[in-house]
């Protein structure tokens, strides 16, 4: 009995300090439930290429949310600004602007958009659910008139030809070698703290650590091995220019050769996660991000500037919401009024999840993708079993219940493990004296 509650101890130790822990948990209870019932599920080239690139967009925009949510806030719009961010770079590149300029707008139009939204949270006080539910109406209006009647913009409506660049081999040589050393200089920085976990961790502890490190260095080789074999190939022939279709550069397929769907997206996402894990975890700002979050009266007593670390935040989340957005568009070569409409509460789903807390001040991006990667699995899951897809919706509200009522508890907020420590500590009530009475 001793042992068992020892074990259940170090469990919940365990659970409370990672926040990962929950996700991990129910990433491989997904993972194992549709190896077993559902066919073709482990098949490389198709559902893993599947989930992974499906759940790009949405992943990358869940990095955003994360970061917001660290430290204490909610954007409501992102489905929104996708939208309108994507609609603002399909129309700059359909009026002939070169496509690299229409991406740097379309960025910068989704980070207005978060500017707006962390400067009406500052100067109003209102919070910022109200705010940014606010501006998800408004933003989508945008949308809504650009595109009247219901309308879907097309590139081909208006161009034969695909937005062509030409590059000179060597600079794509170039620009492959920097992304590799910029992750290799990340995972030196990020790997040592992994390891040192690894070898004073026990238990559950050390199992994590290990887990972290393979993710680490999984999404390293993956995107290592991709532009390592494209910088490789540019040495064929070092006098040809390289024509490349712009929008393949955004969400092109990596080998169409093999048949199987992994895209571009899932390089952007890569990187974009790769930043954002060295941002949140060896710089001042991450370390504000989380002090904001977590105390915002004790932030600003340590000289912490907590307004402007939110509207940075909002900042972030508008620009990669844009991204995302023009990235999307890079695959359909569309955009349509109603485009991500209902991200918003995929990606906070996916935020909790992967153990942000709803409160701030606890979370991190590794958690945010192994969310992504579980509502991914799920919506791919239910389909190669051949359940209605109302079914998936479902069953994303009942993980995130059972997620949220894991966090709190290992972080002793629940109040069902309150009630269980007070039948515990309740006093028995003491005996009543005998009175003596004098005769």
């Amino acid at each position: 009995m001793i042992k068992q509650e020892s074990f259940i101890k170090r469990f919940r130790l365990w659970l409370a300090r990672t926040p990962e822990a929950g996700a991990l948990v129910g990433f491989l209870a997904v993972f194992v439930f549709f190896s077993l019932t559902a066919d073709h599920f482990l098949e490389l080239g198709s559902t893993v290429s599947t989930v992974l690139t499906k759940q790009a967009t949405s992943g990358i925009v869940a990095v955003g949310i994360t970061v917001l949510m660290i430290s204490g806030e909610f954007d409501l719009s992102v489905g929104s600004m996708l939208a309108v961010s994507g609609l603002t770079f399909l129309s700059l590149v359909s009026a002939n602007v070169p496509p690299p300029l229409a991406l740097i707008i379309g960025v910068l139009v989704g980070m207005l958009l978060g500017l707006i939204n962390g400067l009406l949270l500052i100067w109003t006080r209102i919070p910022s659910f109200i705010v940014t539910l606010g501006t998800l109406q408004a933003y989508r209006a945008i949308a809504l008139t650009g595109l009247q009647g219901g309308k879907v913009m097309r590139y081909r409506d208006y161009f034969d030809e695909p937005p062509w660049l030409y590059f000179h081999p060597l600079v794509i040589v170039a620009v492959c070698a920097l992304v590799i050393i910029f992750m290799l200089w990340v995972t030196s920085r990020v790997l040592p703290g992994y390891l040192q976990s690894l070898r004073t961790s026990r238990g559950f502890g050390a199992i994590f650590s290990l887990f972290r490190i393979v993710i680490l260095i999984g999404l390293l080789l993956l995107v290592g091995v991709v532009l390592g074999e494209l910088a490789l190939h540019q040495f064929k022939d070092l006098n040809t220019l390289v024509r490349v279709d712009f929008f393949d550069l955004l969400n092109g397929q990596l080998d169409p050769a093999s048949g199987n769907n992994f895209r571009m997206s899932i390089v952007w996402w890569t990187i974009i996660v790769f930043i954002f894990t060295f941002l949140l975890g060896q710089t001042r700002y991450g370390n504000s991000v989380f002090a904001t979050g977590g105390n915002a009266g004790a932030a600003r007593a340590q000289g912490i500037p907590v307004d402007r670390i939110r509207v940075t935040n909002f900042v972030i989340s508008g620009g990669l919401c844009a991204l995302a957005g023009i990235i999307a568009v890079g695959r359909d070569q569309a955009v349509f009024p109603l485009q991500a409409q209902g991200l918003e509460l995929e990606v906070i789903a996916a935020s909790v999840i992967g153990g942000t807390l709803l409160a701030g001040g606890y979370g991190s991006i590794i958690g945010a993708v192994l969310g992504v990667i579980i509502t991914g699995m799920l919506s791919t899951g239910l389909v190669l079993l051949k359940i209605p897809a109302e079914v998936f919706q479902g069953a994303i509200g009942v993980i995130l219940i059972i997620t949220v009522v894991l966090n709190t508890s290992v972080r002793g907020q629940n109040a069902l493990f309150s009630l269980r420590r007070l039948r515990r500590t309740q006093p028995v009530p003491a005996p009543v004296s005998e009175v003596k009475t004098k005769v």
